[in-house]
């Protein structure tokens, strides 16, 4: 019978081949997004499965007491170092323990390269018997014993030694040597941590001449170091959780009675990824609140999709009324009938997976691709045995896409149905009615939300545009920057600056407008309360290069270095702030910097936006900080300016071959701060385009129906002399009244709901026609041509044969 239904179900689909494939494209563009989800959890799910012990393994959180319920940032992946030592020493439940800390980075120097290590760590000698790393080169048990010992990843050790020869060698860290005693191989799975290399923990304790590392291994010190320990199998781990916050008690003394106290928990590490959001963590993954929020849109997605292939299917099956008619006078039983249609709806499905695994196939390229994602690190493959998961989803898909068409075309009567009668085959016109009226609502909500979507892409489009193209009060499209990568800013400043076109040159701290700043605490007076104020580290030359006006004072003046510095220049704000009443009342005044520290007041700048654009200018100072200078800035006089930058990076390649050139102009390293709100503007494109799709496919099930069922009466209009637009009108005026309630409530709803987020911002475009006018013409057009091409589909047709047809 299963057979059967196969080959009728696979005749029936390339029988209607309109209708097939406009269901295949509904679901395919549902179930390729839905794909994509599916592989996002699948692959999170993937996390730390290698380690030997996996499920015995467990993350010490933090929290700071009463916010363990918080679901957002309230837990911290660090806690104090002395735990996992005093739980193995004092608990025979604790097999063993580990210990890593996020203090190690800065550049690494081989006799080949230079890099500048972003995510490394020091580790113990304990690290490879916890976890499941293992290495390709060297020994396991010592690679981590020795102080200044060090184990590379095998991809930073291809970049620092590139003949191969990375064991044994030295390399140096911020002066001094360490030996590579290990080379990683490729991890046999995805984990929490991540890491370019591992410093031996040997080293840190040696060191005994920095703050940080004095005050490492402090029980109060809960923000450098992440605990790991191994339980026993027959260990309860709810009983040793509940010793920890005892154990904190305990060792935990604050020198402030009043200071906030600490709680603790275990997190096994397979919970980890996805888990709850933590502060601190070791690598970036999605937390379980993200991955609910996806699965929870791809079922939307996915149910709006099944209920418009059931309003398609639904239309059609009239068309086969008499067909199921015959089966039940022959003696099919409801549930024969029901059998036949789910089987179809199955075929359909799978059909429209092997076109969504194309179009997943593209999204997965697209979302590794992201500039968003690829910042976070975040990176997704396509994995055969997520196929596995794809199969079943799809299978379900079918099956209960199909069950509204098989349970409505079932009731069919069979008498009614051989004669022909399209309307009254159904058990109950007035049900129908009913059911037709709710979907209306559901299609009125559908096109509310893709009006919303659709207005909110060209406002994001708009606002990223305004916040690029705006005037920041400073010249940043003639500044070419150099990353100093630890050079001496006067050597950069004498090998670059014989470059023709250069006009003038700085150093800075950092670059403006990328959403960093470094604040400390003023006041005017000892008695007065502090004023945060940011600061850009600069030199005298800063002013004139990045064309800053002076409206009251003088610039720094030659010579000036941070060892004797005394003069500080402020933006109008800043002034205000501190109480002044007008900028020349500031100049000459003296003001104190954390308390202890004197500066006059030099100069006064105009405010300019130093901070991103969306928000409003803060006070600010500009101070001399030589030992912090991190970018040497270049003002060009040219309009070359590819060219230029190319002579630059050949110019760097001949000074320091061991250091890739880091820099670029100006403008374009601000502008990529605006880099989400297209990646964000492309996510909602899509879903926008898959929403339309969707609530298209629904509208033209919905109107096909509508118009199914009044047959009779458009070939009773037509031999009454009625001319298409007036059965246009007389056929869908109940549609349009819908389409233009539906935008009457959806712009005013999509004009408010984006504002919560404009307004927000200091500096924002307007909304208005440019805006909200692209997205009403698509949406009508849309609409338009839906209602048009299928009344004259069905209206078309010789009067006399639309009479007989009922």
């Amino acid at each position: 019978m299963l057979r059967n239904y196969f080959l009728v179900g696979w005749r029936n689909i390339l029988k209607h081949k309109a209708f097939t494939l406009i269901n295949v494209i509904g679901l395919s563009l549902s179930m390729s997004v839905c794909l994509l989800l599916i592989l996002l959890v699948y692959d999170h799910y993937q996390y730390d499965e290698f380690h030997p012990k996996a499920d015995q393994t467990y993350r010490i959180l933090s929290f700071q007491e009463g916010t363990r319920d918080q679901i957002l940032g309230s837990a911290y992946a660090t806690s104090p170092f002395p735990f996992g030592k005093y739980l193995k020493e004092n608990y025979p439940a604790i097999e063993s323990y580990t210990n890593l800390n996020h203090s190690f980075r800065g550049e690494i120097e081989s006799p080949f390269k230079v890099f500048d290590l972003e995510r490394s760590l020091y580790a113990d000698e304990r690290f490879f018997e916890v976890f499941g790393f293992t290495l390709k080169e060297g020994l396991e048990a010592t690679a981590l014993k020795e102080a200044h010992s060090i184990v590379l990843t095998s991809e930073l050790s291809k970049k620092l030694f590139p003949k191969g020869e990375a064991l044994g060698s030295l390399i140096k860290h911020e002066g001094s040597s360490f030996k590579v005693t290990g080379v990683l191989a490729e991890p046999k799975g995805k984990s929490h941590i991540k890491f370019d290399a591992l410093a031996s923990f040997a080293t840190l304790e040696a060191r005994k001449d920095t703050d940080s590392e004095l005050h490492y291994n402090n029980w109060t010190n809960l923000w450098m170091n992440y605990n790991y320990i191994v339980l026993s199998k027959d260990t309860n781990p709810s009983e040793i959780a509940a010793l920890l916050n005892d154990i904190g008690k305990e060792n935990i003394k604050f020198d402030d009675p009043d200071h906030k106290r600490y709680e603790f928990e275990l997190q096994n590490i397979n919970d980890v990824v996805p888990g709850r959001l933590c502060n601190n963590e070791i690598g970036f993954t999605l937390p379980i609140v993200v991955i609910v929020f996806f699965i929870i849109l791809g079922f939307i997605v996915l149910l709006t999709a099944s209920i418009n292939y059931a309003n398609l299917s639904i239309a059609k099956s009239l068309s086969r009324s008499r067909e199921v008619g015959v089966r039940k006078v022959n003696g099919a039983t409801r549930w024969n009938i029901m059998g036949l249609f789910l089987v179809e709806s199955v075929i359909l499905a799978f059909l429209s997976l092997a076109v969504a695994i194309g179009i997943y196939k593209f999204l997965i390229n697209s979302f590794n691709e992201m500039w968003i994602f690829n910042q976070i690190g975040l990176n997704l493959e396509d994995s055969s045995s997520a196929y596995i998961f794809f199969f079943v989803f799809t299978l379900l898909l079918g099956i209960i896409s199909g069950v509204a068409p098989s349970l409505y075309i079932s009731k069919i009567n069979p008498v009614k149905s051989l004669k022909g009668s399209m309307l009254t085959a159904s058990t109950s016109a007035r049900g129908i009615s009913r059911y037709f009226s709710s979907k209306k609502l559901m299609m009125g909500v559908q096109f509310s939300l893709a009006i919303v979507m659709l207005v909110s892409i060209f406002l994001l489009r708009d606002q990223a545009h305004h916040l690029m193209n705006s005037d920041y009060g400073f010249e940043n499209d003639k500044i070419v920057y150099v990353d100093l990568q630890g050079h001496d800013p006067q050597l950069i400043a004498n090998e670059f600056g014989r470059i023709p076109g250069v006009s003038g040159i700085s150093f800075t701290t950092h670059h403006p407008a990328v959403g960093r700043s470094h604040g400390e605490a003023y006041r005017l007076k000892p008695e007065d309360e502090d004023l945060s104020i940011s600061h850009f580290g600069v030199d005298n030359h800063y002013l004139e290069v990045m064309g800053l006006q002076l409206i009251a004072g003088n610039n720094f003046p030659e010579g000036t270095v941070s060892e004797n510095e005394k003069f500080i220049i402020l933006n109008q704000l800043a002034t205000e702030r501190l109480g002044f009443e007008s900028p020349a009342a500031a100049i000459g005044e003296t003001i104190l910097l954390n308390e202890d520290t004197q500066l006059q007041i030099i100069g006064v700048v105009k405010d300019y936006h130093w901070e991103p654009m969306m928000k409003g200018i803060s006070p600010l100072a500009l101070r001399i900080m030589p030992d912090q200078y991190e970018y040497a800035y270049f003002k060009m006089e040219t309009s070359e300016k590819h060219h230029l930058l190319t002579q630059f990076k050949n110019h760097w390649n001949e000074f320091d071959e061991a250091r890739s050139f880091e820099g670029g102009f100006l403008n374009e390293a601000m502008n990529l701060f605006y880099q989400f709100m297209d990646d964000l503007a492309s996510i909602l494109t899509l879903i926008s385009v898959l929403s339309i799709a969707i609530t298209c496919l629904g509208f033209l099930g919905m109107l096909s129906f509508h118009l199914k069922t009044h047959v009779k009466e458009i070939g009773i209009r037509k031999v009454l002399g009625a001319t298409f637009s007036q059965i246009l009108f007389s056929m869908t005026r109940g549609f349009i009244s819908m389409v233009a309630i539906t935008f009457l409530i959806a712009i005013p709803g999509a004009v408010v709901l984006n504002g919560l987020w404009i307004n927000m911002m200091a500096t924002h475009a307007p909304i208005g026609l440019m805006n909200v006018g692209p997205a009403v013409v698509i949406i009508l057009i849309i609409t338009g041509l839906t209602i048009i091409s299928q009344v004259w589909m069905n209206s078309n047709s010789n009067p006399i044969e639309a009479l007989r047809s009922e």
